[in-house]
């Protein structure tokens, strides 16, 4: 009986050094948590930035091509004396092209639920003329103009930005 009695003693601290290392444990679990969350709330919120960043472009894009779609006739366009419109480009020399007022167009409307720190914009320029094999050589040039339009669009935060560009073809008559 005495042996009982005597072991039965020694495990007392035995009970708070588990407890310690349980409660070690749970802390460390709830600091990768907390951790992880304020991970998953950074990477999502750089995800909305950067589909609002994609939006905003997407819209610019649209609104380009509805500008070279809706003139009747080439001279419509205005290049060159528009922000935004210019007669020739060479395919890399949007890389170098300044977006603001004076070198491309500004989207005026935004709609209410995209967010942006930054207006879309829009540049058009002539990329390619097809010409027609019956064109006589004399007066407008006849065939399918093919115009680069590129877009930026920025998110809620300027750092995040998204740049598209198309290839839009139309006939003038």
């Amino acid at each position: 009986m005495r042996s009982g009695a005597l072991l039965a003693r020694n495990e007392e601290g035995m009970v708070l050094v588990l407890c310690l290392i349980t409660l070690v444990v749970l802390s460390l679990i709830g600091v990768a948590a907390t951790t992880t969350s304020r991970l998953e709330v950074e990477i999502s919120g750089n995800d909305k930035t950067a589909k609002e960043a994609f939006y905003a472009a997407e819209m610019a894009l649209i609104v380009g091509e509805t500008v070279v779609e809706s003139v009747l006739s080439r001279a419509d366009l205005e290049e060159d004396t528009t922000p935004g419109h210019y007669t020739k480009l060479n395919p890399n020399e949007w890389k170098t092209l300044v977006w603001d007022s004076t070198h491309s167009a500004v989207v005026a409307t935004v709609p209410t639920g995209l967010k942006v720190s930054a207006s879309p914009r829009y540049i058009i320029g002539e990329w390619l003329l097809r010409r027609d094999s019956f064109t006589t050589g004399f007066g407008v040039q006849r065939g399918v103009y093919q115009f680069d339009v590129t877009a930026l669009g920025t998110g809620s935060s300027a750092a995040s930005q998204t740049m598209l560009q198309s290839i839009y073809a139309k006939r003038y008559n």
